[in-house]
């Protein structure tokens, strides 16, 4: 009885969150950088980065994404940059030593990548997963091979 107790008051907190299905991250100057949305029947996050996103922007948006990973305690998160411009390597050292342990401590296990065209963010992206051996992370052309991925 008390696991069931304990089920109920989780689903009616997951599902009173759960309708606020888009967080907009914005930076100081109010431009839009970052969507989160979450899929509860997937059990993943889905993160679209926009335009030409700065180190702080991304800090700002990877501390966004590992809350939302916390909260909803999802395993997979998809992240989109196939609306970025721009190289970003400077944030690299960042991610891999600093966001990435926390966000796998925190109960993440895969990570799809969605590939921009542009090919400065592009290869920026590429640079990043190259150096990252001990994690499920995959890039990706096509957002439905990443929710295969996600869900094989």
């Amino acid at each position: 009885m008390v696991e069931f107790i304990k089920h109920l008051l989780n689903y009616s907190i997951t599902n009173k969150y759960m309708e606020a299905t888009t967080i907009s991250v914005k930076n100081a100057v109010g431009e839009e950088f970052l969507q989160i949305e979450h899929d509860e029947t997937n059990r993943w996050i889905y993160a679209c980065w926009i335009g030409e996103i700065t180190v702080e922007d991304i800090k700002i948006g990877g501390e966004k994404k590992l809350e939302q990973i916390k909260l909803l305690s999802y395993p997979k998160i998809i992240v989109d940059h196939r609306k970025t411009t721009g190289a970003w390597d400077d944030a690299n050292e960042w991610i891999q030593k600093s966001w990435l342990p926390r966000v796998i401590a925190s109960g993440l296990q895969k990570l799809a990548i969605i590939q921009s065209p542009d090919i400065f963010s592009a290869m920026t992206t590429e640079e990043l997963v190259a150096k990252i051996n001990d994690f499920e992370m995959r890039i990706f052309d096509e957002i439905e091979e990443a929710k295969a991925w996600l869900n094989s």
